[in-house]
């Protein structure tokens, strides 16, 4: 795919967003009215907020874990919202926070990264018997190489592991695979829904450098959902802070600078909206 087609399809619009659920014991939150929300094709967008501010659940949204009441999400010119989660998986990678989430624990590296590929293939090549589909997941000699090359390229030990059982990797390790099973087919858009949270902070610093080095690599659309305001204030091109299925915060990555992590806390749970962004959605100057 040109540089020009995978900016033209990679784009994200959230339009007029509509969602809510009930609540224990009777009654009903809106949590999204009329929410609108544009990430610029290859921009890294990461999403903060305290807790029921919305943020995994506009994640599931765009993913489609969770259908929508109203509005419209398109990927480039694609309605996301009139597919189902498995049709977006073509375009879609999405990483979650529990490392064993992401991978096959029974399967080894180079199964589960074969199994990534196929994932991203239309339906009609996944969607026969089981046998078939199974069959597809035993990389050959052509795979291997492949895979052992990229994995030395981003300075991952996992390049001499690929014939161990994912099982016996640490969580780390796993959630370092899944990052690269997520970006191997190049999506359009990528999903990391709080990943480092499970993680100690040594394999949280590895997991987020190989995280830049992914979006940086590949120019993915991403957007990163996280509670740790360090991360908000030290990765991304640009920040955003939900309250109530609101937007209250938007800042370019050079406005960002300004902030502090326990600024960013005084602004948690208030409904006041921070000072918008000076800047276009992409970064450059507004006119």
């Amino acid at each position: 795919m040109s540089s020009v087609t995978k900016a033209a399809s990679s784009s994200l619009t959230v339009a007029k967003l509509g969602w809510g659920h009930p609540l224990p014991g009777g009654g009903w939150r809106q949590l999204f009215s009329d929410f609108s929300l544009t990430c610029p094709a290859g921009q890294f967008l990461v999403v903060i907020g305290s807790n029921g501010s919305g943020k995994s659940t506009l994640l599931n949204l765009v993913a489609g874990t969770l259908a929508l009441a109203d509005g419209q999400i398109h990927l480039g010119n694609r309605p996301l919202h009139k597919l189902r989660d498995y049709q977006r998986a073509r375009w879609i990678g999405r990483v979650m926070q529990n490392p064993l989430e992401g991978t096959c624990p029974g399967l080894t590296v180079a199964e589960n990264l074969r199994l990534a590929e196929r994932r991203s293939r239309p339906a009609r090549l996944i969607g026969g018997a089981l046998i078939g589909m199974l069959g597809g997941i035993h990389p050959n000699g052509a795979d291997r190489r492949r895979y052992r090359e990229l994995l030395a390229d981003l300075g991952l030990p996992l390049a001499d592991r690929l014939d161990e059982p994912v099982g016996q990797l640490s969580g780390g390790q796993r959630q370092t695979l899944s990052l690269v099973m997520a970006t191997l087919s190049s999506p359009d858009l990528l999903l990391l829904d709080e990943h480092t949270a499970a993680l100690d902070p040594r394999a949280e610093a590895t997991v987020m450098a190989l995280t830049e080095r992914l979006i940086r690599r590949f120019g993915t659309t991403t957007l990163m959902v996280t509670h740790s305001l360090d991360q908000a204030l030290g990765h991304g091109d640009r920040l955003v802070m939900l309250h109530e299925g609101r937007l209250i915060g938007d800042w370019s990555a050079a406005e960002r600078e300004a902030l502090d992590p326990p600024a960013l806390r005084a602004m948690y749970g208030t409904a006041i909206v921070a000072p918008q962004s000076s800047s276009a959605p992409d970064g450059s100057s507004a006119s």
